[in-house]
C-alpha cells in the first residue's frame, strides 16, 4: 500500500510539475509576444511621427521662407516705383502664393501634425490666420485701386496713407504667423528628440 501511495504521489507530482511548466512556458511566451507587439507598435508610431514631422518641417520651412519673401515684397511696394517694378513684385507674390498652394496639396501629411505633436497653430487656426491675411491683402488691393483712380492730390494722399497702413498690417500679420510657426517647429523638434532618448 505504501508503494502505491508513493507511486500515486510521484505520478501526481510529475503531472503537477508538467502542468506548472506548461503554464509558466505559456505565460512567458504570452508576456514575450505582448512585449514584442508593444515594441512593434511603438516603433511604428515613432516612424509615423518622424514621417509627419519631416513633412511638417519641409512645408513649414517653405511657408516661413515665402512669408519672409512676401514681407520684403510688400514693404518694397510701399516705396514709389515704376509700373515694371510693381508688375515684377506682383508676379513674384503670385508665384509664391501658387507654390505654397501646390506644396500644401502635395504634402497633406503636414495637416496631421496636431495628431502627433502639441503645436500652437492648429489646422483650424492656420485657416483662420490665412483668412485674415487674405482679408488684409484684399483690403490693400481695394485701396490700391482707389489710389490709382484718385483724381486729386488730397484723395491720393489719404489713400496712400491707408495703403501704407494696410501694408504694415499685412506684414505684421505675416510676422505673427512666422513667429508662431518658428515656435511650433522648435516644439516638434524637441518632442521628436525626446522620443528617441532611451
Amino acid at each position: 500500500m505504501a508503494e502505491n501511495t508513493t507511486l500515486i504521489v510521484s505520478a501526481f507530482s510529475g503531472l503537477a510539475g508538467a502542468l506548472i511548466t506548461q503554464a509558466l512556458t505559456g505565460l512567458f511566451a504570452y508576456v514575450g509576444d505582448k512585449r514584442k507587439a508593444d515594441i512593434e507598435i511603438k516603433k511604428d508610431y515613432r516612424a509615423k511621427k518622424v514621417e509627419i514631422a519631416e513633412h511638417y518641417y519641409y512645408v513649414t520651412g517653405e511657408t516661413m521662407s515665402i512669408l519672409k519673401k512676401s514681407i520684403q515684397l510688400w514693404k518694397g511696394r510701399n516705396i514709389q516705383r515704376s509700373e515694371a517694378s510693381y508688375k515684377s513684385m506682383t508676379e513674384s507674390l503670385a508665384e509664391a502664393d501658387a507654390r505654397l498652394k501646390q506644396m500644401n496639396v502635395a504634402n497633406w501629411r503636414h495637416n496631421l501634425i496636431g495628431l502627433y505633436f502639441d503645436v500652437t497653430l492648429s489646422y483650424d487656426e492656420l485657416i483662420a490666420a490665412n483668412n485674415k491675411s487674405h482679408e488684409l491683402y484684399l483690403k490693400i488691393l481695394d485701396i490700391g485701386s482707389k489710389l490709382r483712380a484718385a483724381d486729386n492730390e488730397e484723395d491720393s494722399e489719404r489713400y496712400l496713407g491707408q495703403y501704407s497702413v494696410g501694408i504694415f498690417d499685412l506684414c505684421n500679420q505675416y510676422d505673427k504667423i512666422y513667429e508662431i510657426l518658428a515656435s511650433d517647429m522648435e516644439k516638434v523638434k524637441t518632442a521628436l528628440h525626446q522620443s528617441f532618448q532611451v
